[in-house]
């Protein structure tokens, strides 16, 4: 029987395209981690790193992005850089 069917080129496409989008998910992690010591990342940093915008990030919100605000009365909004990582690889 010949090994490339079309089920296996389906398949080994998709296995690529996993492969991918992961490389770039941990790519984009390391690069956002370094240097860091805490897991979250500001509003404003998010925004300056990855060269989006506001609406990009409200938007994100709205499609399950938790935010997270210290419990003292501030403007400041963080997020998981992991969390935002995921973010980048559904919205590429």
């Amino acid at each position: 029987m010949n090994d490339d069917t079309l089920i296996n080129l389906v398949a080994r496409g998709l296995v690529d395209s996993v492969i991918n989008d992961f490389k770039h998910y941990a790519n984009k992690l390391l690069e956002l981690k370094k240097e860091r010591k805490l897991p979250y990342i500001s509003r404003q940093e998010v925004i300056k790193d990855l060269d989006i915008s506001d609406g990009t990030l409200d938007n994100w919100e709205k499609h399950g992005l938790n935010r997270y605000k210290p419990r003292y009365k501030t403007t400041l909004i963080y997020y998981l850089i992991d969390d935002i990582c995921k973010f980048i690889i559904i919205d590429t």
